[in-house]
């Protein structure tokens, strides 16, 4: 049996396969493509933020060696002002210097102190406080307490009570009345810990 194909049906053929030549080309090439052109606009903002993070990172390198050169002598300055903790009893022995020193510099006698031993603050630190009582004038005071303020070391009130050391309801008859407070005040050192013995 011989096949003929007529005109029509050869139209017909052809047409069916350039039908699913096209449908290949979309199927297994455009339409690929296109999905990943999506994705791939999806991902420049991704790729643009990476690319400044690198960017930053390129321009900070040289700058973290000063910042840890500035942070290494920030903290040698600021460890250099405190009392060193090696020993606590000399570490209580350059406190009360210190103490004595700014009461002697405003004029202030000193009526009682008292320095407790170093106790442990945290796992760096320990603490020495010393309570000390006087009396002086609004202005001794505030220069003692100044003077505290300024010392080489670091030195903190951590209390005080401050009161007239007499209460006067009218005026003097002769002469002006010499206003006299009564202060008790606790300051503190904080002491580095002493270095532990590897051994």
């Amino acid at each position: 049996m011989k096949l003929e194909i007529r005109e029509r049906d050869r139209r017909s053929v052809l047409l069916l396969v350039g039908a699913a030549l096209v449908y290949a080309v979309f199927s297994f090439g455009i339409l690929p493509a296109y999905d990943a052109l999506k994705d791939a606009s999806s991902d420049v903002g991704v790729k643009e933020e990476q690319l400044s993070r690198y960017r930053r990172a390129l321009v900070r390198k040289g700058h973290y060696a000063k910042l840890l050169e500035k942070a290494r002598k920030d903290v040698s300055d600021a460890q250099a002002r405190l009392i060193r903790g090696d020993n606590p009893t000399l570490a209580a022995v350059e406190l009360q210097t210190i103490v004595e020193e700014a009461a002697k510099k405003v004029g202030l006698e000193l009526n009682q102190r008292n320095i407790s031993p170093a106790r442990k603050k945290d796992e760096f630190f320990n603490e020495i406080t010393m309570t000390l009582a006087f009396e002086a004038t609004p202005g001794q005071v505030s220069q003692f307490l100044e003077e505290i303020r300024n010392a080489p070391k670091f030195i903190m009130v951590r209390d005080a009570q401050i009161a007239p050391a007499q209460v006067i309801h009218e005026a003097p008859k002769k002469g002006d009345f010499k206003k006299v407070l009564r202060a008790s005040l606790t300051v503190s050192a904080v002491l580095p810990m002493p270095p532990r013995k590897s051994g």
